[in-house]
């Protein structure tokens, strides 16, 4: 599966490293060349896919980024405001079925999740769940 990533912070990186490892090809773009580098962060993993510095809002830059011929998007990057454009951009105008957007705030996660139609997740929420779970136990 081609999948094009938005943000490559700790969740992005990460998240890159483990879809690779299990065979997909990757793209990334990251609007800050520094956050690039925690690709090589971990010992023994080297990035082979397609990394671009650029505004992942920016259809052109999203057309460079391979998004027209991915199977799937996954806007994770640390502002929620990016993810949703990014999301929305990749959705409606790249007609892409599979898109994934990261939402730090609960409140907004249902919102883009109703009004957008989007698939989102949400860590607050699943820090807060794992959390409740350890403790309930």
């Amino acid at each position: 599966m081609n999948i094009l990533v938005i943000g490559c912070d700790q969740v992005g990186a990460a998240l890159v490293r483990d879809l690779e490892r299990i065979g997909h090809d990757i793209s990334i773009i990251e609007k800050d060349s520094e956050q690039l580098k925690r690709l090589d962060g971990f010992d023994d993993y080297t990035f082979s896919g397609n990394a671009l510095v650029g505004d992942p809002t920016d259809p052109d830059v999203l057309r460079q980024g391979g998004i027209e011929n991915c199977d799937a998007v996954a806007a994770v990057s640390e502002d929620d405001s990016l993810n949703l454009m990014a999301a929305q951009i990749a959705k409606s105008l790249f007609q892409r079925e599979k898109v994934i957007c990261r939402v730090s705030d609960p409140h907004l996660q249902v919102l883009y999740h109703k009004a957008y139609e989007l698939d989102t997740i949400c860590p607050t929420v699943l820090t807060e769940q794992a959390v409740f779970r350890s403790l309930s136990k």
